[in-house]
């Protein structure tokens, strides 16, 4: 219930000619609003010469009886407890025909309520500082185990100085006893502000205002709801029963933090949000922090040292970044160097001889014999790319089944990469098509072998909190993957265009290409994109998903479901006509199995839906 209005013209406190509506000595000035608990007016303090809002509490039906006339409400025993900047102070307390009214500070200003009606979302650099302050006010209730039980935009005041303040604890109890013995089945407050919990029997706990604190902070950055508001049914419902629908935060451009502290005090699991306002507000302090322009790079300096230190790590780098810089446009490469460094690895030199021999290349027989031979007539950008692929590959494969169907996803990815740039007619890019599909999801594949417990806990959290790969790596690494991809290849010496292609692109649909790199980036992200839909997308959702995935990308080619299906086949028969030179066996990977398993279904879906037309 709100203390004021919207700024309206309000004579300096001074005594008022008309002094004949009183309560207690305070003159009654005007009416500024009521609600379930009673009539809140702007009054006149002579005594002290200063305004006050009175909150005179209606009477109800047992208030009526003469033994509970003149009880204080447990609100006046609540704020009398609490002294903060944040919180509405209460002055004092009295009767008014054998009632009781509140006398507490006038707030001049807005509600946080009527600031998001006239401004629309707040900048993420105005609204945490705010939200700050509203959680230390939360923090010193919940310190004095008190809950607030009815926080909401409209009893949040902004005052001229910009400063929030708390009020309207009417519903506000004790830890404990009194949380926990409250039986009423009357819903009192708002229930678009309410907990899970208020709609169930568990116990409200501190948990319950974080919750609503979490909503109140949706709404200041995004400016809206996350609750639909069709009617009081559909909100209930969506409270009380399921997460809340968080997704699109990417889209407002908050960062990963900002989104894992929504995500985590919006939790529908009481457990997984933040004990109280203070332990969230530790979280908030931490976005609040001067951003040193040096985070990044120190982030990324101190991940290279832990790489530095794996198994192997050093000679993959150490090979590529000279394949890289004797094979660069600039550079006249001495063949006999580059074959040097190839022969170093057996296995790479079978591999690559294999492939150039292969149909792949166009090739049916085996004239290719040497390392050299190959460098002549496929040219040092082939072997540049295939080598590249081929020791990152072969590097990493003694990795867990995780790894192993990021990097089978991997090469999926580049062989329809490199077959899509053909079809659309960039035969000259088909190569670096091929590595960029492949090296778009370079972060995450060093980070599952690598750093295995960081990649766990990247997992859980979206799983638990539904935030998406670059989020959540974000909030863990320090760096989303798609950073991590973009230093490590810079370090490799990889071409920009590779190096470019690994940047995560934003969701919805995409403009449509007009430089050379914006196309390899689209190449990449279509073809990983489309593998990750494949094995995560039910028959049921195929092909609702497929035509989401075709709008996204429609404007670098329009392609049915039944053709995205199609490229996918290709890929996959490529794949295992492949399988031995990469020396995978296939059989045990989650990945090809779900993608089979998706390709029959979809195929059989269509063949039925064929015969019912």
């Amino acid at each position: 219930m709100s203390f004021s209005q919207q700024p309206v013209s309000v004579e300096t406190p001074s005594k008022p000619r008309d002094e004949r509506l009183k309560v207690g000595r305070f003159i009654i000035r005007r009416w500024l609003g009521s609600g379930l608990q009673g009539k809140v007016f702007l009054a006149f303090d002579p005594v002290l010469e200063r305004q006050v809002a009175i909150k005179w509490l209606h009477p109800t039906d047992s208030d009526k009886q003469s033994e509970n006339r003149g009880i204080f409400p447990s609100e006046a025993r609540i704020v009398a407890k609490l002294e903060h900047p944040n919180i509405v102070p209460l002055y004092e307390a009295g009767l008014y025909r054998d009632f009781p009214y509140l006398v507490f500070a006038y707030v001049e200003g807005m509600t946080l309520r009527e600031k998001r009606e006239q401004c629309g979302a707040m900048p993420v650099k105005e609204a945490l500082p705010m939200f700050g302050a509203i959680l230390s006010g939360v923090a010193c209730a919940h310190a004095q185990g008190i809950l607030h039980l009815d926080l909401s935009p409209s009893n949040i005041m902004i005052d001229s100085a910009g400063v929030p303040r708390i009020m309207d604890f009417g519903l506000a109890k004790f830890m404990g006893v009194d949380a926990a013995t409250d039986s009423s089945d009357e819903l009192r407050g708002s229930p678009l502000y309410m907990s899970p919990e208020h709609f169930s029997n568990h116990p409200l706990t501190t948990r319950s205002d974080v919750f609503v604190l979490g909503l109140i902070l949706f709404e200041m950055v995004s400016g809206k709801s996350p609750v639909p508001t069709e009617n009081l049914q559909t909100i209930i419902d969506t409270i009380a029963n399921s997460e809340l629908d968080l997704g699109g935060m990417d889209r407002l451009g908050l960062n990963p933090g900002l989104q894992l502290v929504i995500r985590r005090a919006l939790s529908h699991d009481a457990n997984k949000r933040f004990v109280d306002a203070t332990e969230m507000k530790l979280a908030i302090d931490e976005l609040l922090e001067p951003a040193d322009q040096d985070v990044d790079h120190s982030t990324v300096l101190f991940l290279f040292k832990r790489l530095e230190r794996k198994t192997a790590f050093p000679a993959l780098s150490n090979n590529l970044v000279e394949i890289n810089r004797l094979t660069d446009e600039n550079n006249h490469a001495n063949v006999d160097k580059l074959v040097n460094i190839v022969l170093r690895d057996y296995s790479i030199t079978n591999k690559l001889l294999q492939l150039a021999n292969s149909s792949f290349y166009g090739r049916a027989s085996s004239g290719v014999k040497t390392i050299s031979d190959a460098i002549h007539l496929l040219g040092l950008n082939v072997i540049r790319t295939t080598c590249n692929g081929l020791m990152y590959f072969d590097a990493l494969k003694g990795g867990d089944q995780n790894l192993k169907d990021a990097l089978i996803c991997s090469f999926v990815s580049a062989f329809i990469g490199r077959h899509f740039a053909v079809r659309l007619g960039y035969q000259d890019l088909a190569e670096e098509a091929f590595i960029c599909g492949m090296f778009h999801r370079l972060g995450k594949s060093l980070t599952i072998f690598y750093f295995q417990e960081e990649f766990n806990e990247i997992e859980r959290l979206i799983q638990e909190y539904g935030l998406s790969d670059e989020t959540a790596s974000a909030g863990i690494l320090g760096i989303s993957y798609s950073h991590l991809g973009m230093a490590v290849a810079e370090r490799w010496k990889f071409p920009e265009a590779i190096r470019g292609s690994i940047q995560c692109l934003n969701v919805g649909k995409l403009p449509k290409p007009t430089k050379t790199a914006e196309l390899q980036q689209q190449i990449a992200a279509f073809a990983n994109e489309l593998c990750e839909l494949a094995a995560n997308t039910s028959a049921e959702q195929g092909c609702l998903r497929l035509e989401e995935f075709s709008d996204r990308f429609a404007e670098l080619v329009l392609l049915s479901p039944a053709e995205l299906i199609q490229l996918l086949e290709v890929a996959f028969i490529k794949l295992k006509e492949f399988s031995p030179i990469l020396g995978f066996d296939f059989s045990s990977s989650l990945f090809v199995s779900s993608v089979d398993n998706f390709l029959t279904k979809m195929v059989v879906k269509s063949l039925e839906e064929s015969e019912q037309s």
